[in-house]
């Protein structure tokens, strides 16, 4: 015997629709599993469907079943987890009743790796935004230090201070590209200072 749930797996939308017409709190509702219509379109890979469910019927994207997995944690491909997260505004930092995210138990179960390693990006994304906008993210004083020890081992100018204070303005930045932009930055300093030093004659230290 079908029902909304059942509907929702199969992906027959007007099936769907049919029930809520006459019961509307049904899109967020749990059969005797605690599987909700949203769970079932998301786990199946509806996006159709979820999508009409969320922004057109009330559905919860962050909804609990009974286990307090969202539908993010049913999500078997990233087509489905990208649409969840960065169309429809799931919040894939929820934990479950076991104290553990989507990326957490899908990478546990490993049979969806890129789900868990598209998950798994955006917790590391979320970490160096939430980093300390004052201070350059993890790495990146280090790899300053290394660039000025070996420029002077090898007796060739230290990263200038126009650089470093480039370095210092992007750092206190916060944005989305602040790391990479570091990165080009110190890839720039160490290709003008160290690979390519202008003016330096290699031949008069060879004949020392």
């Amino acid at each position: 015997m079908s029902n909304i749930w059942i509907a929702a797996s199969d992906g027959q939308t007007a099936q769907v629709l049919s029930y809520l017409s006459s019961r509307p709190a049904l899109v967020n509702a749990k059969d005797e599993n605690g599987y909700t219509p949203l769970h079932a379109a998301a786990s199946y890979g509806h996006l159709d469907l979820l999508r009409l469910l969320i922004n057109s019927h009330g559905g919860d994207v962050n909804l609990r079943d009974d286990d307090g997995d969202t539908p993010l944690f049913t999500a078997e491909t990233v087509e489905v987890a990208k649409c969840l997260v960065e169309e429809l505004g799931a919040d894939w930092s929820l934990k479950n009743d076991d104290g553990l995210t989507a990326a957490e138990v899908i990478a546990a179960d490993d049979s969806f790796p890129l789900v868990a390693e598209y998950l798994q990006t955006l917790a590391s994304k979320e970490a160096i935004l939430s980093s300390d906008a004052g201070a350059p993210p993890a790495g990146i004083a280090v790899n300053l230090t290394s660039i000025d020890s070996v420029a002077e081992d090898a007796e060739l100018p230290v990263v200038d201070e126009e650089f470093r204070k480039k370095i210092e303005e992007l750092a206190s930045r916060p944005g989305e590209y602040t790391q990479e932009e570091l990165r080009e930055l110190v890839t720039e300093a160490v290709h003008k200072h160290l690979l390519e030093p202008e003016g330096r004659n290699v031949r008069a230290k060879e004949d020392e």
